[in-house]
């Protein structure tokens, strides 16, 4: 009597899969979803204005997470992102990170770390909101920092999105082609 050993399919959800699937999610959840929740925004850096020795500097294409908060609670040292006074010399439509490096009269001055000069423009911190940077994390963000902008966002999340479809639907496709080929052999 001959015992011939019948292979056994792989469980469909492998303690490999599972890592594999949390190391693609984790990224995501914490960069798209965990900020919002938190009532966090995020902000792509994108210019070298913020890199620089100090502590809480900024590099090129790190992730900002900001949270709103009232102007009048802006001190000198904080790390706010904005959209600088088009008519004082600022970018017509992009977001700048600056530190605030002093506050009077309710105006404030905001410089780059990486300048040794002020910017042109002055905020009024006297009425309205300012997002202060609470956290950052760096580097996550170049790909995100040039003209994909904010739709950058969207291709990653697509894109963990659909690595996972096809890591949960691949197993189950080939314990159907196995039980197919079991049917059909004699």
């Amino acid at each position: 009597m001959e015992f011939t050993p019948e292979p056994h399919p792989s469980p469909a959800l492998s303690r490999g899969r599972i890592v594999g699937a949390l190391l693609v999610l984790g990224p995501v959840i914490v960069l798209v979803f965990l900020p919002t929740v938190m009532g966090l925004h995020r902000y792509v850096v994108a210019d070298d204005a913020m890199t620089g020795d100090r502590d809480g500097s900024l590099g090129r294409g790190a992730v900002a997470l900001t949270r709103d908060v009232p102007a009048t609670d802006l001190e000198e040292g904080d790390v706010i992102a904005f959209r600088p006074p088009v008519d004082e010399g600022g970018p017509a439509s992009e977001s700048v990170t600056r530190r605030i490096v002093s506050i009077q009269d309710g105006l404030a001055v905001t410089r780059g770390d990486h300048h040794d000069y002020d910017d042109p423009w002055q905020l009024d911190v006297t009425e309205d909101t300012y997002p202060k940077v609470v956290a950052a994390v760096p580097w996550i963000g170049y790909p995100f920092s040039g003209e994909a902008g904010q739709g950058g966002w969207v291709v990653l999340t697509t894109a963990a999105g659909m690595m996972l479809f096809f890591a949960a639907v691949g197993p189950w496709r080939r314990l159907r082609e196995r039980r197919l080929q079991a049917r059909l052999a004699p």
